[in-house]
């Protein structure tokens, strides 16, 4: 009787030990399909900034969030505070050589990129930065050929 007793706490302790596991895996963050990634860059050992394929139907729904008739430049969507997608919108600029920044006592991640005029028709690229910790930054500051730019828009959810 006393190795069956035994044997059912540890039976039950390995139900919970698993039940824990799977809870703690899945987590708040989604998993992310690598066939949508173009690219991945990490600013920090908890911040990231992913390159994603527009053409790719997960990545779609992100797109409708923005208006259809966008100009050219750059937009913001806020999800939540672990993660924001950029949208380059270009008609007219060819955009170009993009790095990233964070500045962590003044909370700032910078979006440096270079852009020139060029022939290019209605492409987008699409990044999200991801972060793993709440208010990493507070501010994203855009740098265009060494001057500071700004966002045609920003959406929240």
């Amino acid at each position: 009787m006393g190795k069956n007793r035994l044997n059912i706490l540890i039976l039950i302790a390995l139900l919970l030990t698993t039940t824990a596991c799977s809870n703690n895996s899945s987590g708040d963050s989604e998993t992310r399909n690598p066939d949508s990634i173009i690219s991945e860059t990490k600013i920090s050992k908890d911040l990231k900034v992913l390159e994603l394929d527009t053409n790719h139907e997960n990545n779609k729904k992100v797109l409708d969030v923005f208006n259809v008739e966008l100009k050219d430049g750059v937009y913001a969507y806020d999800e939540d505070k672990y993660k924001t997608y950029i949208l380059i919108n270009s008609i007219n600029k060819e955009y170009s050589d993009f790095s990233y920044k964070l500045d962590k006592d003044k909370k700032i991640l910078t979006l440096s990129y270079k852009t020139s005029e060029g022939k290019t028709t209605n492409n987008r690229m699409l990044f999200v930065i991801e972060s793993e910790e709440k208010n990493q930054y507070e501010e994203i500051k855009l740098v265009n050929n060494g001057n500071d730019d700004g966002f045609l828009g920003v959406f929240t959810k």
